[in-house]
């Protein structure tokens, strides 16, 4: 078959074929070549032409035939003496389409004659007697020639073949509609484009012709085809968009529908007008009239064609028989023929039933459907039925058959025309109703498929008018049984139309708008049915011409009534929602801004309709659901109340706590717009006093505001304070004002009680909002008038007290080039222009802006203030250049300067001490300054030129390298480890020679520079001295950073990947080697850095004080003279010395890591290694006789190795050194190469034997083919070579295969073999075969032969047969398995059997061998395997056995004291397994069940072996056990032997053993146990340790006893758990007298520890202290009490033996004595103690140790270091001598160090207690005198400050709290007196105070005075707000609770003490030195704690602060 040409085509075939599983691809290309071509012309046309000329359609069928062909076979050779008849060859239904290989030789013959059977082949020659090989062997030759030929015959078959059609046009076959056919269709009217691409893929082929065609399959009549596919598919498909898409587009169409993408893009699109959107909405509507059009239409012609077939097909026919004569001439001689008539009468008759039938059939038929449109299809399909039947009527046969009848006055024809009278009553009565009812089709079809309700609302008054004229005027529609069906249909219709619609699960799930829309359509539609029918009834009626309209309500309105209501239910839901969703809007969360609670509320609203959605069980619109419905609206109704409720409460709750009022009087007026529930809106409206009290709490929060910030308001960015309260202020005097005017819209709102009320409070705040404005106001332009002029009398510059100047941030507009910038710590000058002033300027500016007249001077300055701009920047300008040029110099360069500098601060003198801001000559002042800054900055910048060329050059220097590596060589080369190196030295000592060139410049540049400060050019001045050896440091620096910069380069250079040079490996020997080695490399490193540690010789040091180079010095000891440099000063830097052990140790570790890296390397010494031995180690090879696969994978290892030597680098970069493998490589593969030629000639060699041998046995097996068979054993020899030859066939074929494998083997791996090597080889394959080819020639040729000897041979088949039998029965009576359970005449008995079976089967295999020789079946003998397959078995089962027997005889023999269980129980368990893993038939025999039982009780008793074998048996145990077994053997360990054991039968004995076994094993335990107990305590021992105090030996004491106590525990518990055992007989005393013991013990070290403990406290107390002279008696028996416990400590060091130490004689009872005596000891000590503490009560503050190291020391320091503790913040006391030479205590120090001396010293002699005391009470008496003192001498002769230095800090608070309380007091007396100012002034005064409080504190104070004044800093804030609180309350008199609420000082004339007073609270001072104690900030809480406390403790209560952490609570108390 050719190829197709045209891709079109192809694309069609592809199509045809699988359409019409066609699978021969020839098919269609003959197609195209039959009748020259044409088929293929139409086809080109079909796809060339345009369809509009042309038939668009083609269709293609096949068909199925048989064609007769001759066909030439080949004729088989025949193997047999006679010739039988071939069977007659079978047809061939459908031949391979390619002739079979060797059968088919000649091309097909067409037209061949056909025979019945083809001739039989002819029969082969018979054959001739054998001849032997000398005599006639032409002949022989010749005939054997002559049978190889192939012979041939011919034979006729028939051929089953298929054909392909086409056709175009009309032109179709009668039989189409019995095909199946496929139709390819024209999509278009072009032609069909060819595919662009010639290669195109089948899917990009498709995909381009579906653009063209389109194509089905048909099969059968095509009416049913065309309705299957009507009915399946388009008629579902639309139906389905239409309820989809139709019934939602009343509005607007869905989104996803058609509709919806005609009437609108995107719905989304907000921009469009309306105008556009309606013109859409009406394109969309009208695309679905289209549609539903469309749908009717396709209907209509559907049902066409449903008659069209119906009256095709009919369901009656009136047929005349064949036999009836139906001829019209002689109509009257016909009917005088009797049996014509009655031939005629039956038919007529059978005519007539059939029509009775079908009109009886069509009137008990109903229409198919609920809907009015089933009405219509069933007039329709009943006219067509009966007009059908009456075209047959009419037919001429029935007319002329009828007349004859009446001719023969035959009542058949009256009764034939009675029932077609019947036939056309109904014929008539359909065809009327069909007529008229199509009238009414139009409507009904709108009913039913009407896209929207709208539809169906324009429908029904028309229709209902059609009814009535229907009615009116049709014969049969007239009455009620027509009329009244086809009305329930119609209103079943319009409630399926509305229910499949208004789902009720899933209607709300719309938008409400849509929803009411629906719902509202919906009841109007089923309302307008129930009108129009009313109205057209009434119509009826008012004509009174016709039958009225009495048909029965409930069946046509009922559920139409009802499902109205339920619509409206519907409607009135959303409607429900709809207002919810209005009132719960986003206006309301604006105003409430409880976004949350509507949310919830909203949730709510949602689930209002959830029980709709989730309806099931019941159909809302069927009526009998009423009360399921009812029950649901009434649960929405209650659930509406509840959010009704909600709702109203939410509200109320909303507008109580409303954030904005005005919001919601905004929201109120809005709400009037709104449409929501009544109940809602009229609640809102009822809110106006909730927002009027909203108003007043706004106000109240403005107040609030007010008051809470007016003392310190919030400020907007850049406001300053006053203008910025003001403006503070005003905003919230605005924000209720506005609201208050929006207010009075509503007149009767404001004239309410509630309304008044708010504008009385409106008034009430503005009020005192003006106040504080005026307020504010006035104070400024007071301070104005005071401070501005002092202000601008400060000067212009200022020395900053502290290192930094910081000045606090203002907001005074553009004052901020004004403000002291932060400088850094060389600040020395500062522009005193204060912040105070630029503030000044910003007030006047904002309050003029705000309205207010400011004062003249301020006016005035605010004026000026770019002049003061200007100054100020032009100060800072010359200070910012003046501290620039004095900070750019280093220490060195200041020192060299230092007489300009003073010059400077000269000129600058003016500007800090006569200069202010009202002078008149500053521009001079700036200028003369500015100008000698400039000549100072010039001098600078010189010199700081100098100094950076110096810089550079030793710059230059430290940056310069040393280790320059050489630049790469040809293709990139690295050099060699010794040239790298050469190259480096090379550079480095021209790079040095630069180096010191700049060196020596260096000197010259620093004698320039003396030019310009000293004007002298010597190189020595003094006044450079230091200047000089700065610069000589940092030449050394330079050097030093030379060094080891280039150090840590170099080891850069060397860690890291890039190769600085390279080595190579070698292969020497079959070592792998580096080149130059390690050593070599690490001594060039080694060189290379010594060089460089010698760069600094090069570099010659400066004289002393100069800047000239030291000349050469001569030095004893040296030849010449020595050079001073840097050398030695760098080069043992231990840095650098560090650096350059890291070089060397990381250039060891990078050759390390190359060594490493060559280990993989070492692999291949192993191929190196079997080098040296390759010979032994090719024959230890050759002893295996490897095959050709072992070969291969020799050659294939050595290969792959020689592929991976190859794979490798050749080199390798480790940090900086390149290794080179290439010569290391090359060696390697040179040795696997010779291993593949050694390997491959070993290979050649054994081959070539194979091949000789295999070619040998060949010619050997030919030549024996070739014995004449004269005899019979010649014949066997014969059949046996040709058996041999089958037998080996597989053998020598894969022989064969070897022997080619391996030769392209050899080839493969390029080994030499000889050319007639090659061609042996490749002659064995033909050689074979034609070996086998004679085997089958002479195995033909000797059958007959074979014949003759066969039935001998089946004569001794059947004689052993019998033998076998017997011997089968023999072996089944007297064989090994009848012997039970004698196992051992078994074994006897199965060997006896065994070699008569050997016998036999000797005869099987030898009959075997003639059955295979005669071509016999091979006699299977089932018997004999049978036989073996048990012998099989048995000797499987009983060779285990006899196994088994040895090991147990071996074991036998084993001494019991040598018994080793796990050896037995493995053995016998290794015997079990091996029986078990025999096959399932064999463990089943009985032997192999006796043997099983053997062996496990044989198991079960190694268990009792092990058990006796338990080291708890002593010798009763083994009396016991020979007295229970009745059986006695002698124990001797060198006699007793398994043997014994097993004679016991010990399984017998199972439970015994068990029980002894037991026994022994527990009382084993309890031995153990009690061992162990006595192990433990005969080795147990205390721990006894020295007991130092201090550094004095003080005796022994036991160390830790807590694991002693653990064990002894433990070992208790042990004893007692052992004596409860039953098993403790044997050891019961031993168990009672160690349990005793350890209770003993037990008790002994509880005591001795309590002993101890209390030993070691009193001993410290009583011995050596003065504690003894206070209580001798307690310390005379301590002493007793010492006695024994050292003499006790002193035995147990002797023997720390626990157990004999506690059980020494009358230790426990000595040792209670002991505790006894300390515990009377220490009862003394504590009384003692506590008499102390009574005398001095703070001895109760230290411990009792503490107290008794104070009570046990004469020396009164003792007491320094508990001072602490007894006195608050007290460190120490100051002792000194007194006059008579005692020690007093003079003075007390705090903890800062701050003495308060007492004014009589106090002498510390005598008990501690009492000058404790007298301390005590002087500390309080001197602190009274010195704060009286200090009271008396305040600001007396020095200032106030001054007069704080000059006492304590407590003191110095208590001071000044008592002349603030007088002078406070002091000024309410002026004010009374009529100086009203006199508060004021005296807060200025405190201010003042504080002012010069603070500048004290920047002064350099001592870290106490510095405490001191910041704690009164702390006192002195507080005291001033106090102050500037009655101020600002007006608070003028000393009676008022503001003042009395104060804590206050006052110093009683008439008791001389200090008192504090608060409230009516009074206490006097403690006089308590507490030294420096910080003071926190005091807070109004702090304030009310003293006025809480203070009246606590005058009504004699208590007091608990409570608050916060860290606001002071425990302070103030």
């Amino acid at each position: 078959m050719g190829d197709i040409d045209d891709e079109r085509i192809v694309w069609v075939r592809d199509r045809t074929h699988r359409a019409l599983a066609i699978k021969q691809p020839e098919v269609f290309a003959e197609f195209l070549q039959r009748d020259d071509g044409k088929f293929e012309r139409d086809l080109q046309d079909f796809l060339n032409e345009p369809t509009d000329e042309s038939s668009p359609s083609i269709l293609f069928y096949k068909r199925d035939k048989t064609r007769e062909e001759e066909v030439e076979v080949e004729i088989e050779p025949s193997v047999h003496e006679e010739p039988e008849p071939e069977p007659e060859p079978e047809p061939v239904p459908e031949p391979d389409p390619e002739p079979e290989k060797g059968k088919k030789k000649g091309k097909e013959k067409k037209g061949a004659k056909k025979k019945e059977e083809p001739p039989p082949p002819p029969p082969p020659p018979e054959p001739e007697p054998p001849t032997k090989p000398d005599e006639d062997g032409g002949e022989t030759e010749q005939q054997e020639e002559e049978e190889k030929k192939p012979r041939f015959e011919i034979v006729i078959r028939k051929v089953q073949y298929t054909e392909l059609y086409m056709c175009r046009g009309s032109n179709y076959p009668d039989d189409i509609a019995q095909l199946k056919c496929i139709v390819f269709t024209r999509a278009g009217k072009g032609m069909v484009e060819l595919p662009p691409n010639d290669k195109m893929s089948r899917a990009e082929l498709n995909k381009h012709m579906m653009k063209y065609f389109e194509w089905f399959t048909m099969k059968g009549p095509s009416l049913h085809n065309l309705n299957d596919m009507m009915e399946n598919v388009y008629m579902p498909l639309m139906q389905y968009y239409a309820q989809k898409y139709g019934d939602t587009a009343s509005s607007q169409p869905p989104e996803s529908s058609p509709a919806a993408a005609a009437a609108a893009e995107d719905e989304d699109e907000e921009e469009l007008d309306e105008e556009t959107k309606q013109a859409r909405l009406l394109e969309a509507r009208n695309r679905l009239l289209l549609r539903d059009d469309f749908v009717m239409h396709l209907s209509k012609f559907r049902n066409s064609m449903l008659r069209t077939m119906h009256q095709l097909e009919g369901e009656v026919r009136l047929d005349v028989p064949p036999e009836v004569d139906i001829n019209k001439q002689n109509v009257e001689e016909k009917v005088k023929d009797k049996k014509l008539v009655n031939q005629i009468e039956k038919v007529v008759t059978d005519w007539k039933n059939q029509i009775a039938s079908a009109v009886e059939t069509l009137k008990k038929k109903e229409p198919i459907g609920n809907g009015p449109l089933a009405e219509i299809e069933f007039w329709r399909e009943k006219n067509a039925s009966l007009s059908a039947l009456m075209e047959q009527v009419k037919l001429p046969d029935v007319a002329l058959f009828v007349q004859m009848l009446k001719l023969a006055d035959n009542p058949a024809a009256i009764e034939f025309e009675a029932a077609n009278a019947e036939l056309v009553a109904e014929h008539t009565e359909a065809k009327d109703n069909v007529r008229f009812l199509t009238t009414l089709e139009r409507h009904f079809k709108n009913l039913t498929q009407g896209s929207t309700f709208a539809v169906l609302i324009d429908t029904i008054p028309s229709m209902m008018n059609a009814l009535r004229m229907v009615w009116i005027i049709s014969r049969h529609y007239n009455k009620d049984d027509r009329m009244v069906p086809l009305m329930k249909r119609i209103a079943w219709e319009l409630a399926n139309r509305v229910s499949s619609v208004v789902v009720i699960n899933d209607i709300f799930n719309k938008k409400t708008p849509e929803i009411l829309q629906l719902a509202h359509e919906a009841k109007k539609t089923l309302e307008l049915w129930n009108e129009s029918y009313l109205e057209v009834r009434a119509r009826i009626e008012a004509s009174g011409r016709d039958a009225r309209w009495e048909f029965p309500k409930n069946d046509l309105f009922l559920k139409t009534n009802y499902m109205a209501g339920i619509c409206n239910d519907i409607a009135s839901v959303a409607q429900v929602l709809q207002e919810f969703y209005n009132f719960f809007g986003p206006e309301l969360i604006a105003v409430t801004g409880d976004s949350r609670k509507i949310e919830l509320v909203l949730v709510r609203v949602e689930n209002l309709v959830k029980p709709m959605k989730e309806i099931s069980g019941f159909d809302v619109f069927n009526p009998s659901s009423r009360p399921q419905w009812v029950q649901v609206m009434e649960k929405f109704k209650q659930e509406v109340g509840y959010i009704e409720n909600e709702a109203k409460q939410f509200i109320d709750e909303s507008f109580a706590k409303l954030r904005s009022a005005e919001a919601a009087f905004d929201m109120l007026l809005n709400f009037k717009h709104i449409k929501s529930r009544k109940v809602i809106n009229d609640l809102l409206m009822q809110k106006f006093n909730d927002i009027l009290q909203a108003y007043m709490k706004e106000v109240e929060t403005m107040d609030a505001m007010f008051q809470e910030g007016k003392n310190d308001p919030p400020l907007n960015k850049c406001q300053p304070p006053v203008a910025g309260a003001i403006a503070w202020e005003r905003s919230l005097f605005h924000r209720i004002k506005h609201t208050i005017i929006r207010f009075q819209q509503v007149e009767e709102m404001m004239q309410s009680e509630i309304g008044k009320l708010a504008r009385e409070k409106y008034l009430g705040v503005g009020r005192q909002m003006k106040a504080y404005q005026d307020k504010k106001w006035e104070e400024w332009r007071e301070m104005v008038e005071d401070r501005l002029p002092i202000l601008l009398k400060r000067n212009l510059l200022k020395q900053p007290t502290q290192h930094s100047v910081k000045t606090p941030h203002t907001a005074a507009g553009n004052q901020s080039a004004m403000q002291n910038p932060v400088e850094d710590e060389e600040v020395q000058y500062v522009v005193d222009f204060v912040p105070e002033l630029g503030e000044i300027i910003a007030e006047t500016k904002y309050l003029e802006s705000l309205g207010f007249v400011v004062p003249e001077m301020a006016r005035n300055v605010a004026l000026q203030e770019e002049k003061y701009i200007k100054y100020v920047d032009q100060l800072k300008s010359m200070l910012k250049q003046y501290h620039s040029a004095v900070c750019s110099l280093n220490d060195a360069e200041s020192q060299l300067l230092d007489e300009h500098l003073k010059e400077l601060k000269r000129i600058l003198k003016p500007g800090v001490i006569r200069l202010n801001w009202n002078s008149l000559g500053i521009s001079d002042f700036i200028h003369k300054c500015s100008s000698n800054i400039g000549k100072f900055e010039s001098l600078v910048n010189q010199i700081q030129k100098n100094a950076r060329d110096v810089e550079n050059r030793l710059l230059t220097i430290e940056c310069t390298s040393l280790f320059k590596a050489p630049p790469a060589g040809y293709m990139g080369q690295l050099p060699s480890v010794k040239n790298f190196f050469d190259h480096v030295e090379k550079e480095r000592v021209s790079d040095v020679e630069t180096m010191v060139r700049k060196y020596r410049a260096i000197g010259p540049l620093l004698t320039k520079m003396e030019g310009l400060v000293v004007h002298t050019n010597t190189g020595k001045s003094p006044r450079l001295h230091a200047y000089y050896a700065y610069w000589e440091k940092k030449a050394f620096d330079s050097i030093t950073n030379l060094v080891t910069n280039n150090l840590k380069r170099f080891i850069k250079m060397v860690t890291s990947l890039k190769p600085l040079f390279q080595i190579e490996v070698n292969l020497v020997g079959s070592e792998i080697l580096l080149s130059p080695p390690a050593p070599e490399i690490e001594k060039q490193l080694q060189n290379n850095l010594r060089d460089c540690m010698e760069v600094p010789k090069h570099f010659v040091r400066w004289m002393r004080g100069t800047c000239i180079e030291c000349p050469p010095q001569n030095v004893e000891g040296e030849d010449e003279p020595v050079l001073y440099s840097f050398y030695n000063d760098v080069a043992f830097n231990p840095v650098i010395m560090d650096l350059t052990s890291e070089v060397q140790h990381s250039m060891s570790k990078i050759l390390l890591s190359g060594q490493k890296y060559l280990s993989p390397w070492n692999k291949f010494k192993k191929l190196l290694k079997i080098d040296k031995d390759k010979e032994s180690e090719l024959e230890k090879i050759m002893l295996k006789k490897p095959t050709t696969l072992t070969f291969d994978k020799y050659m294939q290892s050595y290969l792959e190795t020689e592929k991976v030597i190859q794979a490798r680098q050749t080199s390798k970069v480790i940090n900086c050194l390149m290794m080179n493998l290439e010569p290391l490589a090359f060696a390697l593969q040179e040795y696997a190469k010779s291993w593949i030629r050694d390997l491959g000639q070993k290979l050649h060699e054994q081959i070539r034997q194979v091949l000789l041998e295999l070619e040998a046995e060949l010619d050997q097996l030919a030549e024996d083919l070739l014995l004449s068979p004269d005899q019979l054993e010649d014949l066997k020899s014969v059949l046996s070579t040709i058996s041999k030859i089958k037998s080996i066939s597989l053998r020598v074929e894969m022989t064969i295969v070897d022997i080619q494998e391996a030769y392209r083997t050899l080839l493969m791996y390029q080994v030499e073999v000889p050319a007639e090597e090659l061609q042996q080889q490749a002659q064995l394959t033909p050689k074979w075969e034609a070996l086998q080819l004679d085997g089958k020639k002479i195995d033909a040729r000797l059958i007959p032969t074979k014949k003759k000897f066969t039935q001998i041979t089946i004569t001794d088949i059947a004689a052993f047969g019998e033998k076998l039998r017997a011997f089968q029965e023999k072996f089944q009576l007297e064989g090994p398995g009848s012997v039970g359970n004698d196992l051992d005449r078994g074994v006897s008995v199965l060997a006896a059997f065994q070699k008569e079976f050997d016998e036999y089967e000797a005869q099987r295999q030898e009959l075997g061998n003639a059955e295979k020789l005669f071509d016999l079946p091979i006699t299977p003998y089932p018997e004999l395997l049978e036989v073996q397959k048990q012998i099989k078995g048995m000797d499987q089962v009983y060779s285990i056995y006899k196994k088994q027997k040895v090991a147990r005889d071996e074991w036998a023999q084993t001494l019991w004291v040598n018994l080793n269980i796990e050896q037995l129980q493995r053995g016998i368990e290794d015997f079990i397994k091996e029986l078990k893993r025999l096959p399932r038939d064999v463990k089943n025999l009985p032997v192999a069940h006796t043997v099983e039982a053997r062996m496990r009780e044989f198991k079960d008793s190694i268990p009792l072996f092990a058990d006796l074998k338990n080291e708890a048996l002593r010798e009763r145990h083994w009396k016991e056990l020979m007295r229970k077994t009745e059986k006695t053997f002698d124990m001797n360990p060198d006699t007793f032997t398994l043997q014994n054991l097993f004679a016991m039968e010990l399984h017998n004995y199972i439970e015994t053993i068990g029980e002894i076994v037991g026994t022994a094993m527990k009382e084993l335990s309890i031995e153990k146990g009690v061992r162990e107990v006595e192990d433990t305590w005969e080795s147990m021992k205390f721990n006894v340790i020295k007991y130092m105090k201090g550094t004095s030996e003080r005796g022994f004491i036991l160390g830790s006893c807590d694991e002693i106590l653990q064990v002894l525990d433990d070992n208790a518990m042990n004893l007692q758990s052992m004596s409860a055992s039953r098993f403790v007989a044997a050891f019961l005393d031993r168990v009672q007298k160690w349990e005793k013991s350890l209770s003993h013990i037990s008790e002994v070290i509880e005591i001795w520890m309590v002993v101890q403990r209390k030993w070691m406290y009193l001993e410290g107390i009583f011995i050596g202290g003065d504690i003894r002279a206070q209580l001798p008696d307690e310390a005379r028996k301590f002493d007793t009490i010492d006695k024994i416990f050292r003499k006790i400590m002193g035995e147990t060091v002797n023997n720390p033996n626990i157990r004999d130490t506690c059980h020494a004689e009358n230790r426990l009872q000595e040792l209670e004595m002991l505790s006894d005596g300390l515990e009377r000891c220490q009862k003394s000590l504590n009384d003692y103690l506590d008499s102390k503490r009574n005398a001095f009560p703070r001895f109760f503050f230290i411990s009792d140790d503490e107290l008794l190291s104070i009570l046990g020391s004469s020396d009164p320091n003792c007491v320094q270091e508990h001072m602490i503790k007894m006195y608050d913040n007290i460190a120490s006391l100051q002792f000194e001598p007194g006059n008579n030479g005692e020690n007093t205590a003079t003075a007390m120090v705090s903890a800062e160090k701050e003495y308060m001396y007492f004014r009589k010293p106090v002498p510390t002699e005598g008990r501690v207690e009492e000058w404790m005391t007298a301390v005590l009470a002087e500390m309080r008496r001197s602190n009274r005198l010195i704060t009286k003192e200090a009271v008396f001498r305040y600001c007396e002769s020095t200032s106030r400050v001054d007069w704080m230095l000059l006492y304590q800090g407590m003191v110095v608070l208590a001071g000044n709290q008592i002349w603030w309380t007088w002078e406070v007091e002091d000024t309410f007396q002026k004010v009374k007196k009529g100086h009203k100012l006199a508060l004021k002034q005296y807060a200025q005064k405190m201010t003042q105070q504080l002012d010069d409080l603070v500048v004290k504190v920047r002064s350099n104070l001592t870290p106490n005075d510095r405490s001191k004044f910041n704690s009164v800093l702390i006192i002195e804030v507080h005291a001033r707000d106090i102050v500037d609180g009655f101020v600002r309350d007006s608070i003028m008199d000393a009676k008022e609770f503001k003042w009395e609420s104060q804590l206050r000082f006052y110093w009683m004339r008439d008791t001389d003490e200090l008192t504090i007073q608060q409230c009516t609270g009074q206490f006097g001072y403690g006089y308590e030195y507490m030294g420096l104690n910080g003071r926190l900030v005091i807070t109004p809480l702090t304030d009310r704690i003293y006025l809480t406390l203070t009246q606590a403790l005058n009504m004699y209560l208590g007091g608990a602060p409570a608050g916060p952490a860290g606001t002071g609570k425990t302070e103030t108390t």
